[in-house]
C-alpha cells in the first residue's frame, strides 16, 4: 500500500514517470535504490491491493560506504602480512594514543581514499591516437600521444614541453637492423664459402704453381689440394705486386663430412700505409662461427677492428616434420574463414595426417579444416592433446586443380563469433605433437654472438669502441661502450638496449651512461627507459626506519599502487644529470612513470596514469637551490647570504619557532588581499573575486523570487542583477513548496548570458540545463551548435518504457548529411538487415533487403533507375499495383496482362490520314514462322530443368515496315491489331459486295424458276391435251368405219 493514502502524506502518492528511491538497511553495507515508476494497477476499494511496476533499478553510492569498501580492500590486500599491518597501524596513530583501533584504521583509511581520489584525478590523463601530433591543451609530461601515422599499434609519444619523445625504447627498429646486418653478413660469407668448396671440388689432388707476369705487375699462385672421397683440404699461398704495392695472402679451406673451416691472412702494403686482415670462419652442421682481425696502418694513424660473429644453423628434423608455412602467426578474427595454409609438399590422396593447433572459439563453435578450398570437409580438431592444444586426424581427399598443397582453417557453424589462433601444424602419420618450424622455415635462425672492438689511434686522439650483440631465445641484448680522447676533452659512453623475457614477463630497456672531462668542466649523465609488465603490490620503501616520521611517503606510496590497479603495463623514463664547471655545481634527476594497458584483442587502453618527478641541486659561491616536484606540486629551497626562501604545499616545523620579526600580506578580516585592488572577498556564504576593484568571479548563492534555493558559480561578474552580460553561469535550483525542498524537481543550468530582461533575468546566448523531474537534458544557442572530434560520434537512446526512445530532427532548411564514404545505413535493433543509401563515384544506391535500386553515371546505364539485387550484380523483380510511363516500356522477356489499353486518344496526334495501303494486302503478305528462344534453349543446354517451349510468330527483319520498329528488331503490338482490323474491315466490304451480287443472282434464279414452272405446267397440260388426242386418236383407229 502506498503511504500516500495515508491522510497528511497525500504528497507522497506515486505517480507515473516519478522516481522513487528504497533503503534496504537489511543488507552490509546498506542497500540505496532509486527506479522511475512506469506503470501504477490503483484500487480504490481496497488500497493494499496497489501495484507499482518500475523500471531498471540503479543503486545510489554512498560516499562512505566507498570509502570502506576502499579500506576493505585494503585490508584484504595485505591478507596475512601482519608485518605490513602493523607498519599501517603505526602510520594512521594519531595524538590521542587511547582510541581504539577501529577508530584509527578508518581514519587512515579515509585519509588514504583522499589520497587515492587526488592521484587519480592528478594523473590520470587522456591518451590521444591520432595520425598528427596534437597542438592544443599540451601539458608539459602530462600529454600522451599514440602515433598512428605508421598504423597500429602506434608509438606511444610524451610531449615534454618542446618536443614529443617517445616512451617506449625502440628495441625491435635496432634489434632489426643489426639482424638484417648479421644475416647479410653471414649470407655473404655463406655463400663465398660454398662457393670456394665448389671450386676446390672441381680441383684435382696435387701441388700448382702459377706465375703471371706482365706489365700490369707480377703475380704468383702456390697451390695444394687433396681431394679424396668428398674430403678437402686446400692451401693456397698467393704473391701480387704492381706499381701501386704489395699483397701476400695465405688460405687455408678444410672440409670433412658437413663441418668446413677457412682462414686467411692478408697484408696490403702500398704507398699510403699497410692493412692486415686474419679471418677465421668454421661451419658446422649446427653453427657458424666467424672471427676476424683487420689493422691499417697510415701516417699518423693506426686503426685495428676485432671482431667475432657466432650464429646457430637450425636443421633441427627431429620427430615429425611439420608441414605448413608461416604456421606460427597468430589470428584474431569474427569470421567464417580463419585462414588458408600452404603446405610444403602435394597431399597424397588416402594417406593419413595429424593437424595440430592451439586456439580457443566460444562454447558450441569448433575448428574445422577443409581441402579444396573449401569445398571438402576432412574434419574437426576437438581431440585434446595437451591445455589448449587440440587435433583432428583425417585422410586426404583428392586434390582439385590449384588446391594440392592448400589446407583452409574454418570458424564453425557461425561466422559471427570471435576465434583465436596461436599457431598451427600438420604432421604425417596419426600422431600429434607439438608446433615445430618447417624445415623450410629452419635454414638459420636469428640466434647469434656478435663481438666487436675498434681501436682508432692518431695524432688527434685515440678513440676506442666495444660491442657486443646477442640475441638468442631469452631476447635481444645489444652494448656499446667508448672512450674518446683528444688534448681537450675526455668522453666515456656505455649503452645498452634489450629486449628480454623475465620471470614477471617480457622487458624491454634502453640505457645511456656518458662522463666528459675537460679542463674546466666535469659532466656526467645516466638516461634510462624501460618497459615491463606490471602488476599493483604493497612495498613498504625502503629505507624506511621510522613509520611515524616518513608517515607521508608511505601513504603516498600506497595511494599510488591503489590508483594503479587497472594497469598492466609500466614505463620508466630516467634523466639523471651531473655538471660541475666554473658556474658552480649542478645535479638533476628527472623520472617519468606512464602505467597503460597493453593492447588486448585489437583494442587498445583509451586512459593513462602518469607520475612526473624532478629534483634539483644547485650550489654556487652566491647560494644554494633545491627543487622537488612531483606532476605539478613543487617545493622549493633557496638560500643566498641574506635570505632563505622555503616554497611547498606543507611545511612541517617540529619544534620551536623563534624569530625577531615576522611579515605578510593583508590578513583584514574576510578580505584576502594580495595587491591594492585586486582581492578575495569572503561575505557570509559567498565568496567574490575582485580585479581593479571590480567583480570578476563569484561563487555562493542567487537571489530567488519563490525561496528556491539556488547555489551558484559566475565567471565574469557576480550575483547581482543587470550585471551579467557576457558572464559565465553555472547554478543549481532546489525548488521549494511550503518551505519543503523538492529534490525530484530540482535542476542545474549553465551557460553564457547576453543580457538580462527588464526583470533582471539572465537572456541567455547558449546554454545547457538539466532536469532531475523526468531526468531531461535541454541544449541552446543562439548560434552554431556543432560537434566536432577525432573519433566516433554516437547517439544513444534507451526507452524506459514502450514508446519513449524515439530520434527526432526538426530544422526549418534541408538537413545535409556528408561523409568521405558516401554512404548512409539505418539499422533496425537486433536485426542484421540493414537500409543504405551510397552516394559512390559512379553510382547512387538504394539498398533495401535483398534489392537495389541504382542510378549510374556510367555512359549506357545512366538513362534511367535501375532495380538489381542488393550486390549489383544481377536484376531484381519489381511488383506493384499501377506503372505509369511518359514514355516507352521495354522487357527482353514475356510480358502478362489481364488487358492491354494503348492510348489513342485525338488528343495526342495529328496528321491523321486513311491509310495509303492495302491493309489485306499486307496482313497477306506476313509469314508466320514457329521457333525458340535462343535464351530458352541456352538454359536448356545448360542443364535447367525446363520444358523448352515452341513460339509462334513474325520475325521483324523478315516484316513489312508497317509491322516493325524503324530498327527492326520488334514487332509494334498496336500497328499490326491496327492493320489487322483495317485487312478485317476490306474483308467484310468485299463480303457485303458479294452478299449483294448473290442476291442479285438470287432473284434472277427465282424468276427462271417461275418460268420453268409455268412452263413447265404448260408442258404437263400439253401433255395431257396430247395424251387425250392419243386416246382420241386411238379411239378412231380402234372403231371400224360406217357404210354409208
Amino acid at each position: 500500500q502506498s503511504i500516500g493514502r495515508i491522510f497528511g502524506l497525500a504528497h507522497e502518492l506515486i505517480n507515473e514517470g516519478d522516481t522513487i528511491r528504497i533503503k534496504d538497511t537489511g543488507f552490509t553495507p546498506k542497500l540505496y535504490l532509486e527506479a522511475r515508476v512506469i506503470a501504477g494497477d490503483e484500487s480504490f476499494t481496497d488500497p493494499t491491493q496497489d501495484k507499482y511496476v518500475f523500471g531498471d533499478y540503479r543503486e545510489i553510492t554512498d560516499p562512505n560506504e566507498e570509502l570502506r569498501k576502499i579500506y576493505n580492500r585494503i585490508l584484504s590486500k595485505f591478507g596475512e602480512k601482519q608485518e605490513m599491518l602493523d607498519q599501517l597501524d603505526k602510520l594512521v596513530k594519531e595524538a590521542n594514543e587511547t582510541a581504539s583501533s577501529a577508530k584509527k584504521e578508518s581514519e587512515a583509511a579515509k585519509t588514504l581514499a583522499e589520497k587515492v581520489q587526488e592521484n587519480i584525478k592528478n594523473n590520470t590523463v587522456e591518451i590521444i591516437e591520432a595520425k598528427n601530433p596534437p597542438t592544443t591543451g599540451l601539458k608539459p609530461n602530462k600529454t600522451l600521444w599514440r602515433d598512428m601515422s605508421n598504423g597500429k599499434p602506434g608509438i606511444l609519444k610524451i610531449w615534454t614541453g618542446t618536443a614529443w619523445e617517445s616512451v617506449v625504447p625502440d628495441v625491435e627498429s635496432v634489434k632489426k637492423e643489426t639482424l638484417n646486418q648479421v644475416n647479410k653478413d653471414i649470407e655473404a660469407t655463406k655463400t663465398e664459402l660454398n662457393q670456394k668448396v665448389k671450386e676446390a671440388q672441381n680441383q684435382a689432388t696435387g701441388q700448382f704453381n702459377e706465375v703471371q707476369e706482365g706489365l700490369q705487375g707480377v703475380s704468383r699462385t702456390i697451390t695444394n689440394i687433396e681431394n679424396k672421397q668428398g674430403e678437402i683440404n686446400k692451401k693456397v699461398t698467393q704473391f701480387e705486386q704492381d706499381s701501386n704495392g704489395f699483397k701476400t695472402s695465405i688460405e687455408s679451406l678444410t672440409k670433412k663430412d658437413n663441418d668446413i673451416s677457412n682462414t686467411l691472412h692478408t697484408v696490403e702494403q702500398t704507398v699510403e700505409g699497410t692493412k692486415k686482415t686474419i679471418s677465421d670462419v668454421q661451419q658446422t652442421t649446427s653453427e657458424l662461427k666467424q672471427k676476424t682481425t683487420e689493422m691499417k696502418e697510415e701516417a699518423g694513424k693506426i686503426s685495428e677492428k676485432l671482431q667475432s660473429v657466432e650464429k646457430k644453423v637450425n636443421n633441427d628434423k627431429s620427430g615429425g616434420r611439420n608441414l605448413l608455412l608461416k604456421s606460427n602467426v597468430k589470428y584474431e578474427k569474427t569470421d567464417y574463414l580463419i585462414n588458408q595454409y600452404n603446405s610444403t609438399e602435394n597431399f597424397s590422396t588416402g594417406e593419413e595426417y595429424t593437424f595440430v593447433m592451439k586456439g580457443s572459439v566460444p562454447q558450441g563453435q569448433k575448428f574445422g579444416i577443409w581441402q579444396n578450398g573449401g569445398s571438402s570437409n576432412v574434419g574437426y580438431a576437438t581431440s585434446v592433446y595437451a591445455n589448449g592444444i587440440t587435433y583432428v586426424t583425417f585422410k586426404a581427399v583428392a586434390a582439385t586443380s590449384g588446391n594440392e598443397r592448400k589446407l583452409s582453417l574454418y570458424n564453425y557453424p557461425s561466422s559471427t563469433t570471435k576465434s583465436i589462433v596461436e599457431w598451427v601444424a600438420l604432421y604425417k602419420g596419426n600422431k600429434p605433437q607439438d608446433w615445430t618450424a618447417p624445415p623450410e622455415e629452419q635454414v638459420t635462425t636469428d640466434e647469434f654472438t656478435q663481438k666487436t672492438t675498434e681501436i682508432t689511434k692518431s695524432v688527434d686522439g685515440i678513440k676506442e669502441t666495444i660491442t657486443k650483440v646477442e640475441n638468442n631465445q631469452n631476447g635481444f641484448d645489444k652494448r656499446v661502450a667508448t672512450v674518446e680522447k683528444d688534448a681537450t676533452t675526455i668522453k666515456q659512453n656505455v649503452s645498452f638496449i634489450q629486449n628480454t623475457q623475465t620471470e614477471q614477463g617480457r622487458q624491454l630497456q634502453e640505457a645511456k651512461a656518458g662522463w666528459e672531462n675537460t679542463a674546466k668542466a666535469l659532466q656526467g649523465k645516466v638516461e634510462l627507459k624501460q618497459v615491463e609488465d606490471y602488476v599493483a603490490g604493497f612495498k613498504i620503501p625502503e629505507l624506511k626506519q621510522i613509520v611515524d616520521k616518513n608517515k607521508q611517503d608511505l601513504l603516498g606510496e600506497l595511494a599510488n599502487k591503489l590508483a594503479t590497479e587497472q594497469f598492466n603495463q609500466k614505463m620508466t623514463m630516467i634523466d639523471n644529470r651531473f655538471t660541475i664547471n666554473e658556474e658552480g655545481i649542478n645535479a638533476a634527476a628527472k623520472k617519468k612513470e606512464v602505467y597503460t594497458i597493453e593492447q588486448a584483442n585489437g583494442q587498445f587502453a583509451k586512459d593513462s596514469y602518469v607520475r612526473d618527478m624532478e629534483t634539483r641541486l644547485q650550489l654556487t659561491e652566491k647560494g644554494v637551490s633545491l627543487s622537488v616536484k612531483e606532476n605539478d606540486v613543487i617545493a622549493a629551497f633557496n638560500m643566498s647570504k641574506e635570505n632563505i626562501t622555503l616554497n611547498a604545499n606543507r611545511i612541517n616545523l617540529v619544534g620551536f619557532i623563534t624569530a625577531n620579526h615576522i611579515k605578510g600580506k593583508v590578513l583584514e578580516g574576510v578580505t584576502l588581499k594580495t595587491s591594492g585592488n585586486r582581492f578575495v572577498e569572503i561575505n557570509k556564504q559567498d565568496m567574490k573575486i575582485f580585479d581593479l576593484d571590480k567583480p570578476r568571479g563569484y561563487i555562493g548563492f542567487m537571489e530567488t523570487d519563490d525561496g528556491s534555493i539556488q547555489p551558484s558559480l559566475v565567471l565574469g561578474s557576480d550575483n547581482r542583477k543587470y550585471a551579467g552580460t557576457g558572464s559565465f553561469y553555472i547554478y543549481q535550483v532546489m525548488p521549494r513548496i511550503n518551505g519543503v525542498d523538492q529534490p525530484s524537481k530540482a535542476y542545474a543550468k549553465f551557460g553564457i548570458s547576453k543580457g538580462e530582461n527588464a526583470e533582471g533575468t539572465n537572456i541567455w546566448s547558449n546554454y545547457i540545463q538539466m532536469h532531475n523531474d523526468g531526468g531531461h537534458l535541454s541544449v541552446y544557442s543562439d548560434g552554431q551548435f556543432r560537434f566536432q572530434n577525432l573519433n566516433n560520434i554516437i547517439f544513444e537512446s534507451e526507452g524506459w518504457a514502450p514508446g519513449y526512445g524515439y530520434f527526432s530532427v526538426t530544422t526549418t532548411e534541408p538537413h545535409i548529411f556528408t561523409n568521405n564514404a558516401g554512404q548512409f545505413t539505418f539499422k533496425r535493433k537486433g536485426s542484421d538487415y540493414k537500409i543504405h543509401f551510397v552516394n559512390g563515384a559512379t553510382d547512387h544506391d538504394l539498398i533495401m533487403g535483398n534489392a537495389m535500386i541504382r542510378s549510374s553515371f556510367v555512359q549506357g546505364y545512366n538513362n534511367g533507375l535501375q532495380i538489381k539485387d542488393m550486390m549489383g550484380k544481377g536484376w531484381k523483380d519489381m511488383e506493384l499495383r499501377t506503372l505509369r510511363a511518359q514514355e516507352n516500356i521495354s522487357a527482353t522477356g514475356r510480358m502478362w496482362a489481364q488487358e492491354f489499353i494503348p492510348n489513342s486518344s485525338r488528343k495526342l496526334k495529328t496528321d491523321i490520314e486513311d491509310l495509303p495501303f492495302s491493309a489485306l494486302d499486307k496482313i497477306n503478305s506476313v509469314n508466320i514462322k514457329q521457333y525458340h528462344f535462343i535464351r530458352d534453349v541456352e538454359r536448356f543446354e545448360s542443364g535447367e530443368s525446363i520444358i523448352l517451349p515452341i513460339n509462334y510468330g513474325m520475325i521483324a527483319e523478315d516484316s513489312d515496315d508497317v509491322f516493325t520498329t524503324p530498327q527492326k528488331d520488334a514487332v509494334t503490338l498496336y500497328s499490326s491489331v491496327s492493320i489487322s482490323i483495317q485487312a478485317i474491315q476490306e474483308v467484310h466490304f468485299e463480303v457485303k459486295n458479294l452478299q449483294f451480287d448473290h442476291g442479285m443472282l438470287k432473284q434472277e434464279v427465282d424468276t427462271l424458276k417461275e418460268q420453268l414452272e409455268v412452263e413447265k405446267l404448260e408442258k404437263v397440260s400439253m401433255k395431257a391435251e396430247i395424251a387425250e388426242l392419243k386416246v382420241l386418236v386411238q379411239q378412231l383407229i380402234n372403231e371400224e368405219p360406217k357404210q354409208p
